[in-house]
C-alpha cells in the first residue's frame, strides 16, 4: 500500500516534535558547549526556513517562518523572567491566543504567491502584527495585566495552557491534519508541527532551554517541509498526483539494464472534451491515473503529458508485463463514468439531498486505452525506447484503439 506525500510529511512532523520533546528532557545529556549554543539555532534556521519560500514564491510558509522568528524574538527577550510578572504574563498570553489564530487562518487562507499584494500581505502581517502588539502591551504595562494573570491561574495542572489556549491549539492541530489529508494542502503539513510544536513550548514554558530545543527543531522541520513540498511540485503531476515526465527521467536513470516501458493513451479524449467539458475531461485522467497506479509487477506510473501516461517496469521483460497491462486495459475498459445531467439537479441543497440517488437523467461515459509495450531487449537509449513505444501507441490505434501493441 503507497503512502502520499501529504502522508509522510504529516509523519515528519510529528516525529521532529517527538524528538525535540525527548531532547528537552535528556538535555542534561548533552555537552556544555551545546548546551550554550542553543538559544542561538532557532536564530540561524528559521531564517533559513525563511529564504526558500522567499525565492519560491510561498506567501503562507514566508508567513510562517516570519511569525515563529518574531514568537522565538517574543519569547527570548520577555519571557525568561518568571510568567506571574508583568509584562511576561501579558506577552505569555498573547502568544498563547494569538499563535494558534495565526495558524488556523493562513491553513484555510488561500496561497497568493508573493507576486500579489495578497500574497505580500499575508506573508507580513502576522509577523507585523504580533510584534505591534507586543510592544503595546510592553508599553502599557496595565493593560490586560489582570486577564493575562487569569489565564495562568487558570492553567490545567501542570501544564501553563488555559482552557481557551489548548482549545485554540488542538483546533489547530485538528484542522491542519484535515487539511493535509483530505485537502491535499501542502502549507498544512508545516502547520501540523506548528500547533503541536508550539503548544508543547508554551505548555512546559518553563523547562530549561524548551524554547531554544523546540524552536530549533520548527526550523528544521519547516525547512524540510517546505523543501519536500517543492520537490513534489517539481516531480508530480497536480491533477492527478503521480509522476510527472521529469520523474520518468529521473527513474529511467535508476531502471538498470532490463526494464520494460508501456505508453498509454486514452481514447477519443478530444471528444470527451468537446462533449462533456474539460472538468469531465480532467475527471477522466484522475480515473485513468487511479487505475495505472494500481498496476502489478512492480510498476511506477507516470504522466507523460495531456492524456498520454507511462509505466515504468523495473526489472521485467516484454512478456513479464503484458498481462498486468491486459488487465489494466480490461479494468479501464469496464469503468463506468456516471455523468448526471446538472439541469436535473434541484437549486435547493436540501432537496438535493432529499433525491439523491433517486433521479434517473444521467449518462454513462466508457473509458478505453490504447497501449505500446516495449522493453530495453530493442536496444537505445531511453529517449528512443519511448519513441519505439509511441510507435507501437499508435498502432494500437489504427488496429482499432482499446488495445495492446508491441514494439
Amino acid at each position: 500500500m503507497s503512502i502520499s506525500p501529504a502522508a509522510y510529511r504529516i509523519v515528519t512532523a510529528l516525529l521532529c516534535a517527538a524528538l525535540a520533546t525527548l531532547l528537552c528532557w535528556q538535555q542534561h545529556r548533552l555537552p556544555a558547549d551545546l548546551l550554550s549554543l542553543l538559544p542561538q539555532l532557532p536564530f540561524i534556521l528559521l531564517p533559513v526556513a525563511l529564504l526558500i519560500p522567499l525565492f519560491s514564491n510561498h506567501s503562507k510558509e514566508l508567513a510562517t517562518s516570519l511569525l515563529m522568528l518574531c514568537a522565538y524574538w517574543l519569547i527570548r527577550n520577555h519571557l525568561q523572567a518568571p510568567l506571574q510578572t508583568v509584562p511576561a504574563a501579558q506577552i505569555f498570553y498573547l502568544l498563547c491566543v494569538v499563535l494558534p489564530i495565526n495558524v488556523l487562518a493562513l491553513i484555510w487562507l488561500p496561497e497568493h504567491g508573493l507576486r500579489h499584494p495578497q500574497g505580500i500581505a499575508i506573508a507580513l502581517l502576522p509577523a507585523i502584527g504580533l510584534f505591534l502588539l507586543a510592544q503595546l502591551l510592553v508599553a502599557n504595562p496595565g493593560l490586560m495585566a489582570d486577564t493575562s494573570r487569569t489565564n495562568i491561574a487558570s492553567a490545567i495542572g501542570s501544564i501553563h495552557l488555559s482552557a481557551l489556549s489548548a482549545w485554540l491549539y488542538g483546533l489547530a492541530f485538528a484542522c491542519a491534519i484535515f487539511s493535509a489529508i483530505w485537502q491535499q494542502q501542502m502549507y498544512a503539513n508545516s502547520a501540523v508541527g506548528c500547533a503541536l510544536i508550539l503548544a508543547i513550548t508554551m505548555g512546559w514554558i518553563d523547562v530549561a532551554n524548551i524554547s531554544a530545543i523546540m524552536f530549533t527543531g520548527l526550523g528544521l522541520l519547516l525547512t524540510i517541509n517546505i523543501t519536500s513540498g517543492l520537490f513534489h511540485i517539481g516531480f508530480y503531476d497536480e491533477l492527478t498526483q503521480i509522476g510527472n515526465r521529469r520523474a520518468l527521467l529521473a527513474a529511467a536513470k535508476t531502471a538498470g539494464n532490463q526494464y520494460s516501458l508501456a505508453m498509454i493513451d486514452a481514447d477519443h479524449f478530444k471528444k470527451i472534451n468537446d462533449r462533456f467539458g474539460h472538468d469531465l475531461g480532467d475527471q477522466a485522467l484522475r480515473v485513468i491515473a487511479s487505475c495505472i497506479s494500481k498496476v502489478g509487477c512492480g510498476a511506477k506510473a507516470f504522466r507523460y503529458g495531456g492524456e498520454e501516461f507511462c509505466l515504468l517496469f523495473k526489472g521485467k521483460s516484454q512478456a513479464e508485463v503484458t498481462d498486468c497491462l491486459e488487465q489494466l486495459r480490461q479494468a479501464i475498459a469496464n469503468y463506468d463514468m456516471v455523468i448526471r445531467d446538472k439541469k436535473a439537479r434541484p437549486a435547493q441543497c436540501a432537496k438535493g439531498e432529499k433525491n439523491r440517488g433517486a433521479s434517473r437523467r444521467h449518462s454513462n461515459l466508457r473509458l478505453t486505452v490504447s497501449v505500446g509495450v516495449v522493453d530495453s531487449s530493442a536496444g537505445g537509449s531511453f529517449e528512443q525506447l519511448i519513441k519505439l513505444a509511441d510507435r507501437a501507441l499508435y498502432r494500437a490505434k489504427a488496429g482499432g484503439r482499446n488495445r495492446l501493441a508491441f514494439a
